[in-house]
């Protein structure tokens, strides 16, 4: 088993790799965990369309993370 040494927790309205959270971010030890929660989709109203554009972008910060080697952590 892999220990992590920091877990760096990434939610949708987040979504900055230059973020002050991956300074010094090292994909040997160090982890994201990204949270999509059902419930930011439905605390307030919104478009089928803004939750389809949200989503997108989080999937493309993932797409983002893996290609600059963050190590990701499924929800």
């Amino acid at each position: 088993m892999h220990h992590v040494k920091h877990l760096i927790l990434v939610l949708g309205d987040q979504l900055d790799l230059k973020a002050a959270a991956f300074d010094g971010f090292d994909a040997t030890q160090d982890a994201v965990w990204m949270a999509k929660a059902h419930e930011e989709s439905t605390h307030v109203w919104s478009s089928k369309q803004r939750i389809a554009l949200f989503l997108s972008a989080m999937r493309h910060f993932a797409t983002a993370s893996d290609l600059l080697a963050l190590r990701q952590t499924p929800a």
